[in-house]
């Protein structure tokens, strides 16, 4: 059996909101403080990629997509509870065989709005 592979995509909450009302540097703040959340709960060799303004994509191997959630959750609960007050979605998508780089990427996409979705119901 093959080593799971999780593609996972970020999106920092409210970021243009910060920017507008406490400045780009507590924009910045933001971003950094996501950074060193995603290293200190991801393993060195976990690829973290900021895809947008927003947004970060992690390649993750060797451990399960609930694993890679839990992990995850970790560090929004780090951005929560940090100086910085932050927060962040994200949705997640585990290799399968048939998956095309591009179905991939399409599913991890997918699953960060589904994610959203929920967490807004949820009231977080």
């Amino acid at each position: 059996m093959a080593e799971p592979l999780v593609l996972a995509f970020l999106d920092v909450d409210h970021l243009k909101d910060v920017n507008d009302s406490l400045g780009h540097a507590a924009g910045d703040r933001l971003l950094v403080a996501v950074t060193t959340a995603l290293r200190a709960n991801l393993r060195p060799h976990d690829l973290i990629i900021r895809y947008g303004g927003d947004e970060f994509v992690c390649a993750i191997s060797g451990i399960t997509q609930d694993e890679v959630a839990t992990r995850l959750t970790l560090v929004n609960e780090l951005l929560v509870d940090s100086h910085e007050h932050g927060s962040m979605s994200f949705g997640l998508a585990e290799h399968e065989p048939s998956d095309s780089p591009e179905r991939l990427i399409a599913r991890a996409d997918a699953a960060l709005y589904t994610g959203r979705g929920r967490r807004r119901a949820s009231g977080s």
